[in-house]
């Protein structure tokens, strides 16, 4: 079903801009118009659950953000009846699904480039730029807003919530429902197997009993759906390789196929 803000996509084989590159500069020419869509995004969330719910600061190194946010992308489209997940490769399902700008982007951007199928080229293809699209997106909505920190050789920006409450209560609904016990919806338990994916798990986990981390691997392993925990388990992987080969000293830049 289409709501304000939503675009219906059709898959073609115009090109949509390629690479890297492209993927960065969309972040300039982009339309993203508030979105308001029926479910909420777990990329949104996930966004939010990675930074300080006041401050804006990131709690987790830009990389592992990166991944924990290009996963969310491709689990939204997942959700919305777009994408399928199978044998660690990535099909475009539908013809006509109701996504927001930036999800409708990532789908032309796929249909362009039927020759790139693996589930690891496209996390490694959008991680790079996932944070700064998202970013434009919740700032559009008016849940975050740009503000430049001084540093002591240069500046930085951040992206500051505007309610934290509001920013804040992701990570309030995971660490309640984990010291309780209690089964998590859909959406926590996505946001929970992020956490393990990106290594959020500890910080989300500082101060609850040890019961709450064995709660957390039970639900996410029992209450995630196959695709999305496939999904999961490639980009856990991808990401703990990269950490593997930069501790060697064999780290080398560029998506792998």
């Amino acid at each position: 079903m289409t709501t304000k803000g939503a675009t219906m996509v059709h898959h073609t084989g115009a090109r949509a801009g390629t690479g890297t590159a492209a993927w960065a500069d969309a972040a300039m020419t982009l339309p993203l118009p508030a979105v308001h869509l029926r479910r909420p995004l777990l990329a949104d969330e996930f966004f939010l659950l990675a930074q300080d719910a006041v401050t804006g600061r990131l709690r987790l190194p830009d990389r592992a953000v990166g991944f924990g946010l290009a996963a969310a992308l491709l689990v939204d489209l997942v959700d919305a009846g777009a994408l399928r997940v199978r044998d660690g490769r990535l099909w475009l399902a539908a013809r006509h699904v109701p996504v927001d700008a930036l999800g409708g982007w990532i789908l032309r951007w796929m249909a362009a480039e039927p020759g790139y199928r693996r589930v690891g080229t496209w996390l490694a293809l959008l991680a790079p730029g996932a944070h700064q699209q998202v970013a434009r997106r919740l700032v559009a909505a008016g849940v975050v807003r740009r503000r430049t920190v001084r540093r002591l050789l240069a500046t930085a920006v951040r992206h500051v919530p505007v309610d934290p409450n509001r920013a804040g209560w992701a990570w309030a609904r995971l660490t309640v429902r984990l010291q309780r016990g209690e089964p998590l919806p859909d959406l926590e338990a996505r946001l929970a197997g992020l956490c393990l994916v990106t290594g959020l798990d500890d910080a989300l986990l500082t101060g609850l009993p040890a019961a709450a981390r064995r709660h957390l691997h039970r639900e996410t392993s029992g209450r995630l759906p196959t695709e999305v925990g496939e999904l999961f388990t490639i980009a856990r992987n991808r990401l703990d390789g990269a950490s593997h080969r930069r501790r060697s000293g064999r780290w080398r830049r560029g998506p792998a196929g």
